[in-house]
């Protein structure tokens, strides 16, 4: 680099200083706010572990609305791993008498945008079970489809939810066409002989 050159680069900085701190200091910043971010997420993940271990304590004391309490200000963390384990919590130990909550807590757990894709398929699957004495058929179908109609791990169960479902209902074609839809898939990993039973029973009434 010649002379003019070094002069020409030292003019340019002293002309733009300001410019170029200011541009250091966003910089600056923009790491110290990702840095802070990431710490709070993991502080945060780590308080929701502490405190779906302390409502299962709470559980195991007997203390079931003070766990409900915990399990439900998790929920509304939108953590992804623990906020569908504390809805799944409430319903199993069936914590929650107000089934408009339950499913409330649903539609919150769903909202996450973070969930891995297989996650809001089982939490999907789980709402279609917990409604399924009340809900609409379309309700259902419209909940379950998007399973149903992909290669998704919990396609079986889908099915076979879906297939009972009518089956319970004595819509026979309409469960055995689901029935026959788990007949196509590979079921090496799972049990097929009640479905092949209701087959049989819907071909012989």
């Amino acid at each position: 680099m010649d002379e003019i050159e070094k002069k020409s680069l030292k003019s340019f900085f002293l002309s733009n200083k300001k410019v170029l701190i200011i541009f250091c200091l966003i910089i600056i910043l923009i790491g110290v706010f990702f840095w802070w971010s990431e710490n709070s997420n993991i502080r945060e993940k780590y308080k929701n572990s502490e405190d779906f271990i302390g409502a299962k304590v709470l559980l195991s004391q007997d203390n079931k609305a003070k766990s409900l309490e915990v399990l439900k200000k998790i929920i509304q963390q939108n953590d992804k791993v623990y906020s569908p384990l504390s809805l799944f919590l409430i319903i199993d130990r069936d914590l929650e008498p107000n089934k408009k909550d339950v499913i409330k807590y649903f539609d919150q757990v769903l909202s996450i945008k973070s969930l891995e894709k297989e996650d809001r398929n089982l939490l999907k699957l789980k709402k279609a079970i917990y409604l399924s004495e009340d809900a609409e058929e379309n309700d259902l179908l419209n909940l379950l489809n998007p399973i149903l109609n992909s290669n998704s791990v919990w396609k079986y169960q889908s099915l076979k939810f879906i297939g009972d479902y009518y089956f319970d209902k004595k819509e026979y074609n309409k469960a055995k066409q689901y029935y026959s839809d788990i007949l196509m898939l590979d079921n090496t990993n799972n049990d097929i002989k009640d479905v092949n039973r209701k087959i049989k029973i819907i071909n012989n009434g």
